[in-house]
This record gives structure tokens, C-alpha cells and sequence, in this order.
């Protein structure tokens, strides 16, 4: 194939406005990318501040401490019940009684139900809003 002052092209309408679409659309969207980029130059960093890292570690070790005082309770919990499933098999097999045993048990786990749960206070800090 040649190409020459004779080659002639055939395009429909409707691909022409579509490539001219396209190319208004990317150069559109490179011209607003570089204005966000310049202004973006223009304002500060965005810095994390003291106060705001230090109320975030406390508000993490406060959670890591009630999910270990939960974990705590629950195997305390899962103790008892495995004890009070013994007895009741025991009870079950061979007919003995072991009231005062299972109402030991009983009170255990009703303390362990009394225990107070943790509260979580969030503290709200006022911060510059920029633009």
C-alpha cells in the first residue's frame, strides 16, 4: 500500500465525532488533573497531631485490655460449665448426688455474670477544617 496525495481515507460521521469526543475528554481530564496537582502543591501537609496519635494508642491499649478481661471471663466461664457438664454426667451414670457441687457451680457463674462491663468514653477534639 502506498500512501500519496491520492490515498483517500473513508470515515463515517459517526467515528469522526467519536475520536473527536475522545480526544475532548482526555484533554479535558489532563488539564483538570494538573490544576488538582497545583493546588494540592499549594497546601499543607496533612499532618497527624500529638494529641490526636496519643488519644488513639490510649483508645487501642484501653480496647486490648477489656477484649483480654473478656477472654478471661470467658474461660473462667468455659470452666465452670465444663465442671457443671461433668457433674451432670456423673449424675446422670451412677445415680449419685452432687447437688452441693452443681450449686457451687451455679454461683460461680453467677458471679461471673454480675462482673461490670467496661465502658468505652470517646473524646471528641475539635480540629481545623481546611480547604
Amino acid at each position: 500500500m502506498k500512501i500519496s496525495e491520492n490515498t483517500e481515507f473513508k470515515i463515517d460521521i459517526k467515528t469522526v465525532i467519536g475520536i473527536i469526543m475522545l480526544t475532548t475528554t482526555l484533554v479535558g481530564m489532563y488539564y483538570t488533573l494538573q490544576e488538582d496537582i497545583a493546588l494540592a502543591k499549594t497546601l499543607p501537609p496533612n499532618e497527624v497531631s500529638r494529641l490526636e496519635y496519643e488519644l488513639k494508642e490510649e483508645w487501642n491499649e484501653d480496647m486490648i485490655m477489656d477484649l483480654k478481661e473478656r477472654v478471661e471471663m470467658l474461660e473462667q466461664v468455659d470452666d465452670v460449665i465444663f465442671e457443671e457438664v461433668n457433674v451432670i454426667s456423673t449424675l446422670i451414670k451412677d445415680g449419685t448426688e452432687n447437688d452441693g457441687k452443681l450449686e457451687e457451680l451455679k454461683k460461680q457463674l453467677e458471679e461471673l455474670k454480675r462482673k461490670p462491663k467496661a465502658t468505652i468514653i470517646i473524646k471528641e477534639v475539635p480540629t481545623k477544617k481546611r480547604r
